[in-house]
């Protein structure tokens, strides 16, 4: 596998590479990179393989391909794209220094765009966006080709930017996925709650969350605290306490259909956990009240 070193790449003078290339029916092996990659797509389309995951680049599409992953790519007639190799420690931590810094992420938010929801970084822009973007890195490889005084400190001045509008644009798209996140949180918890009667497994409730099971599994702990086993199981216990109130001449068998535990012995069980005694202990001291 190929290995891509920085030195060949970025010059001692600068933080930053960029070129502009356009290729025809192209391809590229598998390969390395020592550096931090943003590849800006601005016409035709191309497979793009990123960590063994297969992605389709059209134009708009800005990837952010963070070092030592594996990449290859085959590319379609004419496709053309923007290219910047840079250390982000040099060009993020110039960035975040800034007084006027538009609270950006951290330094580590280059790296914190890789997760197992998202595995890279990648984002369309459209648009003012794309016109702005579009721009800067034409002006930035008009630049970076010329003799200009004072062309180093301009360049810099740029990537600082870019990073920056980068770094922004990240920022709102979490915003964003966050918000859908928790609005797709609590559809499911109201799922849950509506259809505690029902057979309600992991798979399918993973599923309503495009996530698969584990995964699912994991970040369900971590939004609610404890495993949609404990939770439905908590929530079908405090279902079955409220109908013992409403109506102590249930039997335990109606009360266990009614909540979804499939038998008597499933609702004992569960109610004993979260009340620490069993439904009809918990029946006689309603009564007495």
């Amino acid at each position: 596998m190929r290995f891509y070193k920085s030195k060949n790449y970025i010059k001692s003078d600068l933080s930053f590479h960029i070129f502009y290339e356009t290729l025809e029916n192209a391809e590229s092996p598998i390969h390395r990179h020592e550096f931090t990659e943003i590849v800006y797509v601005m016409d035709g389309t191309a497979l793009e393989v990123i960590n063994g995951v297969t992605y389709q680049a059209k134009r708009g599409d800005m990837f952010f391909l963070n070092r030592d992953c594996t990449h290859s790519f085959s590319t379609s007639k004419n496709f053309t794209y923007y290219n910047i190799c840079f250390s982000p420690e040099r060009v993020v931590k110039r960035v975040i220094d800034r007084q006027n810094a538009l609270d950006l992420i951290s330094l580590s938010a280059l790296e914190e765009i890789s997760s197992e929801h998202t595995p890279i970084g990648r984002f369309t822009l459209n648009g003012d966006e794309r016109i702005w973007f579009e721009q800067i890195l034409k002006d930035m490889l008009h630049e970076y080709e010329s003799d200009n005084s004072e062309r180093n400190a301009v360049l810099e001045s740029y990537m600082t930017i870019l990073v920056a509008k980068i770094l922004r644009k990240i920022h709102s798209v979490r915003t964003t996925e966050n918000k859908e996140l928790s609005e797709v949180w609590q559809a499911l918890a109201d799922f849950i709650d509506e259809n505690l009667n029902q057979k309600l497994s992991l798979e399918d409730l993973a599923q309503k969350c495009f996530y698969n099971p584990s995964y699912f599994s994991r970040t369900f702990k971590q939004k609610f605290g404890v495993s949609p086993v404990e939770y439905i199981a908590r929530e079908r216990s405090h279902m079955a306490a409220s109908l013992i109130a409403q109506d102590p001449s249930l039997s335990m068998e109606d009360v266990a259909e009614k909540c979804g535990f499939g038998d008597k012995s499933g609702l004992y069980r569960s109610f004993e956990k979260f009340y620490g005694c069993t439904p009809t202990e918990y029946k006689k001291s309603i009564k007495k009240k």
